[in-house]
């Protein structure tokens, strides 16, 4: 299967309605433009109105740079232009990078650049979704061989969202009310959150993609115990079986050294247990060590560290790291 076979499928899963307007920003070269004219083309066949915006690897090895060396910042109105669109869909051909011909004292800049485009596309949205198209530079980033890569997104892209939308919206309806999470893993670590008041989301089409996941903000500062996580993968470097441990909604230790050394680095902000979801996409169906993946597979589980403000949290940094487990027993009170 190829990704511009699943984009009819997709487009059936995105949350807009027939006359909404969408802007489709699309980071890829002129090469690839037949996935946003495919995109734009089924947005259309079902009365959504898509406007397109392009940011290719020339925009910024050529325009963006000479615009930085005759110190010009993006236009207001441009700016303002881009953040009037309440429905946003990011699409990532791959991820953006700092142009080979930057020079040192341009990264600064060139840095501001792409975090006022970031926030103008992102920021107050009502819906802002993330597309990963499976390419082989993305693959390359995600650690895994192109076939395999390909494979795995593709199946998760042509779920039936009908399906998955009901199996997401009846899970969040039977965790409402519920007070605290206590997670068993490798029979005895126990580890017990406080989801007291906060909200359950669901994201079946209207977040990340791939989609199939419902995921809540624990209480920062009170959540406590053990987890084993069968895969962690750091720096390009897996690690098996590792056991973290939180202490008052902070992780505070780890049983790998490699691991302990890159959080020891980190602000505390960054290692406060920000996330827990639980994977429902049925077309996903084992555990690769990349985290976008395999946080939807059915029957797994997930926390994450780090920034949870977008999500009924009060933590805000820049930085999000997620880690994927499967339980022996999960008790909600």
């Amino acid at each position: 299967m190829e990704f511009l076979d699943t984009i009819p499928n997709i487009c059936e899963g995105f949350p807009f309605n027939k006359g909404d307007s969408v802007l489709l920003n699309f980071w890829g070269d002129n090469e690839d433009l037949i996935v946003l004219d495919s995109l734009s083309e089924n947005l259309s066949k079902k009365g959504i109105i898509p406007l397109t915006h392009h940011c290719s690897n020339f925009l910024f090895e050529n325009v963006i740079l000479n615009l930085i060396r005759n110190n010009q910042k993006f236009s207001p109105d441009y700016l303002s232009y881009l953040s009037s669109f309440k429905n946003v869909i990011d699409i990532f051909m791959y991820t953006p990078s700092l142009p080979g011909k930057i020079s040192e004292p341009e990264i600064p800049m060139f840095k501001e650049y792409l975090c006022e485009l970031f926030n103008a596309l992102s920021n107050g949205k009502k819906y802002y979704i993330q597309l990963n198209v499976p390419t082989k530079k993305n693959a390359l980033n995600a650690g895994l061989d192109y076939d395999i890569y390909n494979l795995l997104l593709c199946n998760a892209l042509s779920v039936d969202f009908p399906k998955l939308k009901k199996s997401c919206r009846e899970k969040a309806e039977s965790l409402k009310g519920k007070n605290h999470i206590d997670i068993v893993t490798d029979k005895n670590h126990l580890l017990n959150l406080d989801i007291h008041n906060r909200e359950w989301f669901i994201d079946d089409g209207c977040g990340d993609f791939p989609p199939g996941e419902v995921y809540i903000a624990p209480i920062e500062n009170n959540s406590s115990g053990d987890l084993l996580v069968p895969i962690v993968i750091l720096r390009g470097q897996i690690y098996n079986d590792v056991l973290l441990t939180f202490k008052n909604g902070i992780l505070v230790n780890t049983s790998s050294t490699e691991i302990n050394n890159f959080f020891d680095s980190l602000p505390s902000e960054y290692k406060v247990l920000c996330e827990f979801g639980i994977g429902l996409n049925p077309q996903v169906t084992e555990l690769v060590g990349f985290s976008p993946i395999d946080e939807k597979v059915l029957g797994t589980y997930h926390i994450g560290i780090g920034m949870n403000h977008f999500f009924g949290g009060k933590n805000s940094c820049p930085f999000h790291m997620d880690f994927v487990f499967t339980i022996d027993n999960i008790t909600y009170s």
